[in-house]
């Protein structure tokens, strides 16, 4: 900032302070305010468990993790969200209710969302984090507080009345903003609509947005449209009561210019679950052409997983085991004669796709599967970890307790130059030996905070430090240590996180130079990019630093530990190093998502092409997914999918095409406990999600490629059960000793799936308790009820038609309103039906082998045609006046179509039922006439929105 800049903020600043009150405290940033429950046993002792409050009369808005204090100046009411903790205290300093309390300190029963209200002369407490079990903000208000307990507040250790807390002029002025908190924009303008909180009659207000007053409506509501500079723009809006500012909102907005390119939509296949479902080339072409139906345009293969196997087979440089040799129960069984990087780049090349080989470059190993492809050859090169667990002292991972009881994946040194030697080369014989579009860097990064305390480490940080004159003292309690569980930084925190983060930048430097060579010596384009998580503001915990060189930090971001952000920091920014970068906004609402993309723009400064992740399994609702993927492809440069195993084409292709998905078919099972029950399945031969209930054909593959945790039942091609996955597990809800679920699906048969979200039972059980090894089952697929459900139609009798598929073994027959339809050899079914003036109930049952798979209730309205087509008429001599012809011609087509009616009504009376229908069809001709001419007209003579009345009349009339 410049001088003079600086020194005019200064005295804005001291203006302001100046009109204060000196009774007012617009903030309590030096002193400790804290909550103090009632103690315990008064026998023991008077002081009851304390906890720091966050925030005073502020709108938490956006926050996380926090206890606020909320006096009669902010509000009447506060609202509780569903998930979090309130207490409500009167004058008196009593507990005079507890939303969600604890029982013995068990979870809450979560109460509904709710509006509670601020006594007058009290306050309310409310407590808001994301983990019940790691976090205690709930948890405190939750278990401490009971209905008549007498509690305290606290300044600084000394006992004060809420009063102290208030400015003491009256309702607190606030910002209410309907904008969320950060987005991105395309357009140069972005409109701020919001509200003044508190708003009284008699009072003088100022709204100001980033210093440039702004109008308020008499209602206290403003609407203004704010120009956008490119890239971040920090917004302040403000208002002053009286003279006094009350409070201020700020707001986060990327614009981003909009550019006419095409998006590029990534599918990522993670090679442990899918490596082993491409058993044959034709299998890899036959994924990719539904990929690309869907709307991909790119593939980023998984070649190095986390278990340090490759999906290659040139390894020159490396001899990396190929995927194939892994023996985990689920993990076991890829093809080894099939090289799966060479089959999808010839694959995807012939299709217009580019292939970017994607690597776990510092994983090494799988705890959760004990697969370690090289790692139990190198075992120093694996991290050294210094954890609370272990009593202080520092060990290899898997010595260690986190090792043992609860680590995933082993992470090896990022600063050992042996592993960076061999990554590199990992790297170099994948473009060497395969013709890839690009390499990707996937877990570039350190484990976590607590890695990597070797020697070799502790080594390079004092070089490190020295370059800038500084020293370690105290290894490694300079840099943190613990207080029981509780990491307590040193003084070395920051140039800790510094140092490896320059690691990490490095490396991708060293990466860089590699492509770089072979682009320029065999005239390639070779890209590198790299995968990150969106959560920045947390990332630097796992030693890097994926921003620009060129962003700089902003308070009003409010990063947690924002002493980090110095110009050393700042340097190890690697985005320069990457031709492009993807970040997994894999947060699980739309809000989320979006404001997540924004930081990624942000922290990027626009400066390279960047990408969304979208996990499939997080957004699997068709809505919810059409929302996030179109705030990715509007927002950024396009998506990454996450990842093949969780994908559904059919839904995908309609939430990038940004229309609505319509399952266009019915999937029945037979319910061995019950003939006249159906079971009723999800989704046939798509990838298992949460939630799901999913059939399998021997056309979807060799296996069906699910995990651990689901229910399976296998039936053959007789139509029997002759394996149950999970059966005990799922019934008893002891989920010890799991299958795995990659059934083989038998030819001629077919497999049901099933798999909730964690810890629900609803299909798990379903599947457990309908199915035993035995059992008889059938299963058919039913289409074309949805050209009928809803449908209106003008004739006395209807010809019903639809599809049944049989799915494995069987013949099927369909039932329509009692009569068995005409089945045709290909499934294609047809059915007259008898249908009476108004509502009409329609019910199909599909039956195979005698065995009930689907029993469907559809709705058909015969509409009343005389009624309709008055109507209309007297509308079109309402709003047709001039010409007269064009009204005449109207009506007369209408005439002619209640003429063709009539005469339809009375040869159906006189069993002349194809001279009805022949009736039928010239009447709806005339209509279809009488629409034309409508829409000839519509802007002319005729308002355009008197022609759409008119239409909505005849709305299910035509095909």
């Amino acid at each position: 900032m410049k001088f003079r800049q600086l020194i005019s903020l200064l005295v804005s600043v001291f203006l302001v302070l100046s009109l204060l009150p000196v009774t007012a405290m617009s903030n309590f940033e030096d002193d400790l305010i804290e909550v103090e429950a009632a103690p315990e046993d008064v026998s023991i002792g008077t002081k009851g468990p304390t906890k720091e409050i966050n925030y005073i009369d502020t709108s938490i808005e956006g926050k996380a993790d926090f206890i606020a204090l909320f006096t009669p100046e902010f509000a009447s009411e506060i609202l509780v969200k569903k998930f979090w903790v309130a207490v409500q205290i009167n004058e008196r300093n009593e507990v005079v209710r507890v939303v969600s309390p604890s029982n013995n300190g068990a979870v809450p029963i979560w109460e509904d969302e709710q509006y509670i209200r601020v006594p007058d002369g009290g306050y309310v407490l409310l407590a808001h984090d994301d983990s019940w079990a790691s976090k205690d903000f709930r948890k405190f208000l939750a278990t401490n507080f009971k209905v008549g307990d007498v509690i305290k507040l606290r300044k600084n250790g000394e006992v004060i009345p809420v009063t102290a807390l208030m400015k003491g002029d009256g309702l607190q002025a606030g910002v209410i903003l309907a904008n969320e908190l950060m987005y991105t924009v395309t357009e140069q303008t972005t409109q701020l609509v919001g509200s003044i909180r508190n708003f009284e009659e008699g009072e003088q207000y100022r709204l100001e947005v980033n210093g440039e007053e702004i109008s308020i409506s008499e209602d206290g509501s403003f609407r203004y449209d704010y120009s956008l500079s490119k890239g971040t723009n920090y917004i302040d809006v403000a208002i002053f009561k009286n003279g006094n500012e009350h409070d201020v909102q700020s707001l986060i907005v990327y614009y981003k210019e909009e550019t006419m390119e095409e998006k590029e939509v990534f599918l990522w296949v993670e090679q442990g679950p899918n490596a082993r479902r491409f058993q044959t080339s034709e299998s890899i072409y036959n994924m990719l052409v539904e990929a690309k139906d869907a709307g991909v345009t790119a593939v980023a293969l998984d070649v190095k997983g986390v278990e340090g196997f490759a999906s290659y087979k040139k390894n020159d440089l490396t001899n990396r085991p190929y995927v194939s040799e892994m023996t985990a129960e689920s993990r076991a069984g890829s093809n080894p004669d099939l090289d799966l990087l060479e089959e999808f780049i010839k694959h995807s090349h012939s299709l217009g796709l580019t292939v970017h080989a994607a690597m776990n470059v510092f994983a090494e190993g799988s705890i959760a599967h004990n697969e370690f492809g090289v790692l139990n050859d190198h075992l120093d090169w694996e991290e050294q970890i210094y954890r609370h667990e272990d009593g202080g002292e520092i060990k290899r991972l898997r010595d260690s307790h986190y090792g043992k009881n609860g680590a995933l994946v082993a992470f090896v040194n990022p600063a050992n130059p042996e592993v960076r030697d061999y990554q590199l080369k990992s790297f170099e014989e994948v473009i060497k030996n395969y013709d890839v579009d690009g390499v990707l860097l996937d877990r570039g990064r350190y484990d976590n905070y607590f890695a990597d305390f070797s020697d070799i480490s502790r080594q390079q940080f004092e070089q490190f430090l020295a370059a800038q004159g500084k020293q370690l003292n105290n290894w490694p309690h300079d840099i943190f240590t613990y207080q029981g569980s509780t990491r307590v930084d040193g003084p070395l925190i920051n140039e800790w996180y510094t140092y490896r983060s320059s690691v990490i930048k490095t490396f991708t430097e060293e990466v860089r130079d590699l492509v770089d060579e072979y682009n320029v010596r065999e005239n390639r384009d070779v890209q590198l990019s790299a995968y990150v998580g969106s959560w920045y503001e947390s990332y630097y915990l796992n030693g890097v630093n994926w921003a620009s060189p060129n962003f700089v930090y902003n308070e009003r971001l409010e990063f947690p530990q924002d002493s980090i952000y110095t110009d050393e920091y700042y340097e190890t920014g690697y985005t320069d190093n990457l031709d492009f970068l993807m970040i997994g906004t894999y947060q699980r609402t739309a809000n989320e998502v979006k404001k997540y993309i924004t930081l990624g723009n942000i922290m990027t400064n626009g400066e390279i092409p960047l990408y969304a992740g979208m996990a499939l399994v997080s957004v699997q609702d068709p809505p919810v997914q059409r929302e996030v993927f179109q705030a990715g492809l509007q927002n950024t440069n396009g998506l990454m999918l996450f990842d093949y195993s969780q994908a559904n084409f059919p839904v995908i292709k309609a939430s990038i095409n940004d229309v609505e998905y319509v399952k266009d078919y019915f999937l029945g099972i037979s319910d061995p406990r019950n003939n006249e029950a159906v079971i009723e399945g999800d989704f046939f031969n798509v990838n298992r999600n949460d939630n799901n209930l999913n059939v399998y054909s021997e056309a979807f593959g060799p296996s069906t490629g699910t995990n651990i945790w689901g229910v399976e039942a296998v039936v053959d091609a007789t139509g029997k059960v002759v394996k149950m996955v999970n059966q005990q597990q799922a019934k008893n809800w002891s989920w010890v000793n799991v299958q795995d679920n990659n059934s083989i699906i038998p030819e001629g048969g077919f497999v049901i799936s099933a798999l909730d979200g964690s810890g629900i039972r609803t299909k798990r059980q379903l599947v457990a308790n309908a199915y035993d090894v035995g059992d008889e089952v059938r299963a058919a697929i039913l289409t074309g009820l949805l050209n009928y459900d809803g449908k209106e139609v003008t004739s006395k009798q209807l010809d019903f038609n639809g599809k049944v598929q049989v799915v494995g073994p069987g013949n099927a027959e369909v039932w329509v309103n009692g009569e068995k339809a005409v089945l045709a050899s290909n499934g294609d079914f047809t059915a007259t039906i008898s249908l009476e003036e108004g509502a009409n109930e329609v019910e199909v049952i599909v039956l195979v082998d005698g065995w009930k798979t689907h029993h469907i209730s559809l709705t058909i309205t015969r509409v009343n045609v005389a009624e309709v087509i008055e109507t209309a008429k007297e509308l079109v001599e309402q709003y047709v006046v001039h010409p007269k012809g064009i009204q005449t011609a109207l009506v007369q087509h209408l005439s002619r179509a209640e003429k063709h009616f009539e005469q339809s009504e009375r040869f159906y009376a006189e069993g002349k039922v194809k001279q009805a229908e022949k009736a039928n069809d010239n009447a709806i001709k005339a209509l279809e006439q009488f629409r034309k001419m409508l829409e000839q007209h519509a802007g002319k003579h005729i308002n355009e929105e008197h022609v759409e009345e008119i239409m909505r009349l005849f709305e299910g009339f035509f095909s």
